[in-house]
């Protein structure tokens, strides 16, 4: 679960770098999105080590935030889930260029993980996207949901 701070500070960052589906975010409060984002990596992961992985990647937070929004409001269509794992990609080159010069490696590497990052998402991720308990918050309204049965 993240602050609002820093729910605040990724949303003015999205509309700052005007990121692809940034709109997305205008749905929520910030409390609802401090429960929906859980930094980068699947929900799968244990927190710490989703902790860890958005540690080594700062750069590339505000792209798994508007990633995170749209796995939790999943269709569960290849279409969309193709479109959203593109996106990943487009909105880290993105930022990578707008945090770095070309002259700097790290906007290449930034680059770069936001290509791997968005094709494991790809090549891995299809069962969360098709499934309704993708997120923290979908698992625990389905746990929810599911008690009596």
């Amino acid at each position: 679960m993240a602050s609002l701070q820093e729910i605040i500070d990724l949303r003015a960052r999205a509309e700052k770098l005007q990121l692809e589906n940034r709109e997305i975010l205008d749905k929520y409060s910030d409390e609802e999105l401090s429960q929906i984002y859980n930094g980068i990596g699947p929900d799968a992961f244990p927190a710490w080590l989703r902790r860890v992985i958005s540690e080594l990647h700062p750069t590339l937070a505000v792209v798994a935030f508007i990633h995170d929004v749209e796995w939790y409001e999943s269709d569960g269509s290849e279409e969309k889930f193709a479109e959203s794992n593109t996106r990943f990609k487009t909105n880290g080159y993105k930022v990578a260029k707008a945090e770095y010069g070309w002259y700097n490696p790290l906007r290449y590497i930034v680059m770069n993980d936001a290509r791997r990052f968005g094709n494991l998402c790809q090549l891995f991720g299809w069962d969360a996207w098709a499934s309704s308990c993708q997120c923290d918050v979908s698992t625990k309204k389905c746990k929810t949901n599911n008690k009596g049965k």
